[in-house]
């Protein structure tokens, strides 16, 4: 994580499958959203990327984890 709250982590490699992929981040995603610190106020994800080196961001659906981030 940096100064700006962002998390900028690898899921995977050139020679992985979407499959892979998805599998690396939703890991990721779920790890984090289950580690969810008791002092953060609201939500904890405001928008999640993905993107390659050199190629545009795409946006993603994290409601999923957005729910499982919830403090109960």
């Amino acid at each position: 994580m940096n100064d700006g709250a962002f998390i900028m982590n690898k899921i995977g490699k050139r020679s992985f499958n979407d499959e892979d992929l998805r599998i690396n981040l939703d890991a990721l995603m779920t790890a984090i959203a289950k580690k969810r610190p008791e002092s953060i106020k609201g939500k904890l994800f405001s928008k999640a990327m993905v993107k390659t080196s050199m190629g545009p961001p795409l946006k993603l659906d994290i409601e999923k984890y957005q729910e499982m981030a919830k403090p109960y």
